[in-house]
């Protein structure tokens, strides 16, 4: 009997007249050769609950020189210890996501347009007059290099609580306003403005009293992004959510004044439900797990995950996958503004719903000890007049908590799924269990498999083979 094999990382569905990608939810693709396939899908991570905190996460960051793990908490700047104890230690007023970045001296908190210095002692608001109102801010060369949306300005080299008044710049690339600052890995700060992206590098010969940021001539991008936390470095290189002004936004790689769109076409069309306005409020992140990099985007209403190796060595179209929390409601996924504590050697999570951490914890699927559901999604396939005997799928069997089931449920138009089919994947301590399904029925042209599994246990799937005739 014939039999074809199917990859399970991206699947196809008809929608709107259109051809559409099914994309893995929480699920992640993984490069390994792997009987015969390029790669496979494994459970995302879950998350374990690490601490309690003052009020929802605004944000966090890890201080090498203090070697303290830092967050701000509704309104509260905290310390978080590796155990996960909390210590309170002042009042960071605001709503808005922060910003954060540190000297050798002193922490900084960007929230809401006031800038607060921490110098592991005292908590102190920078009261300069010329300070105005910032919404981003980076550390560079013994400076911190701001920007109001109009001017890139900085501190003081001998005071970092003085703003001078004649120590603003521009970025005169192009008309559109500046939403965020970032230093490279050439230690080059980056302007990212609406429409565009200009370099600045230090003039230590700049004359006293003025700014010490000079444009790099020459060296600018026609790309800009939507929102201050719409960008992020991973692998020495700029993610973005943003775009080009005759272009709609998309995700896109900045590599110097070079760009790459990694965004698939069923990517684009998840952000073209949104308005620019709401795009301005989404934040980008990385992470980096055993080797793989990921890109982390929380739109409004979900979160969408890239995984960069994938996406170098198998193209972006099977790199993308949802991310979620809830079963029967869908919820974007709950874990927000991660910090990797080289301490603790945990990647922490600010929560969305509740007032507490989490840390990704790879042994588990669940989020607080709540099954989560994964789905995976085959492509349409073409079959005229011809009934499937069986298929099966490899998987890695024995090592769950309790007995493992997967529903699986076919469609004959591309659109809608039958009846779920409820088979038996996994018995805790039996490694040799397989994963197979016989007499499923007569296909008239096409058929597409859609498989769901709602568990506190990780998963790998890889190779579906369907014996048909």
């Amino acid at each position: 009997m014939p039999e074809i094999p199917l990859p399970l990382i991206k699947g196809d569905r008809h929608s709107d007249l259109d051809y559409r990608d099914n994309l893995p939810v929480n699920m992640t693709a993984v490069v390994r050769g792997i009987k015969g396939d390029k790669g496979y899908l494994l459970t995302h991570d879950g998350l374990t609950e690490f601490a309690q905190t003052n009020g929802k996460s605004r944000g966090g960051t890890f201080n090498e020189r203090f070697n303290k793990h830092y967050r701000v908490s509704g309104d509260v700047f905290e310390s978080i210890s590796p155990e996960g104890v909390v210590t309170p230690i002042g009042v960071t007023s605001g709503d808005s996501v922060c910003s954060f970045a540190n000297s050798f001296n002193t922490q900084a908190v960007l929230t809401d347009g006031k800038l607060f210095l921490w110098d592991n002692a005292s908590l102190i608001q920078v009261t300069d007059p010329d300070l105005g109102f910032p919404i981003d801010i980076t550390w560079f060369r013994g400076i911190y290099v701001m920007t109001d949306g109009e001017f890139l300005f900085h501190t003081d080299i001998a005071n970092e609580f003085s703003i001078s008044p004649l120590k603003f710049s521009s970025s005169e690339f192009a008309s559109d306003r500046i939403i965020a600052v970032a230093r490279n890995d050439q230690n080059q700060i980056l302007a990212f403005n609406r429409y565009s992206v200009e370099y600045f590098i230090f003039n230590a010969s700049a004359p006293v009293g003025t700014s010490v940021l000079q444009v790099i001539t020459g060296k600018a991008a026609k790309i800009g992004i939507v929102g201050t936390k719409c960008q992020t470095e991973i692998d020495g290189l700029f993610f973005i959510l943003g775009g080009r002004k005759e272009e709609s936004p998309s995700i896109h790689i900045l590599n110097a004044s070079q760009e790459l769109t990694v965004a698939t076409r069923e990517i684009d069309k998840i952000i073209s439900n949104y308005s620019e306005a709401e795009l301005s409020t989404a934040v980008l992140e990385s992470r980096v797990v055993d080797r793989d990099k990921f890109l982390v985007v929380h739109l409004p209403n979900e979160t969408l995950i890239y995984n960069h190796t994938i996406g170098k060595s198998m193209g972006p179209s099977v790199a993308w996958s949802y991310v979620k929390t809830g079963v029967e409601i869908d919820e974007p996924w709950r874990a927000k503004f991660g910090v990797f504590d080289p301490r603790a050697s945990k990647w922490i999570y600010g929560d969305m719903k509740e007032n507490k951490l989490a840390y990704l914890d790879k042994e588990v699927a669940s989020q607080y000890g709540e099954q989560v559901e994964n789905i995976c999604y085959t492509p349409i396939v073409d079959i005229e007049s011809a009934s499937i005997d069986q298929f099966e799928i490899d998987t890695i069997p024995g090592y769950s908590s309790s007995d493992f089931t997967s529903a699986v449920s076919l469609s004959y138009d591309g659109t809608t799924y039958g009846q779920e089919f409820f088979n038996k994947i996994s018995i805790p301590d039996k490694y040799s269990t397989r994963y197979i399904a016989r007499r499923l029925g007569y296909i008239q042209d096409s058929f597409s498999f859609k498989f769901r599994i709602v568990s506190s246990d990780k998963m790998a799937f890889s190779g579906l083979r369907i014996t048909y005739s």
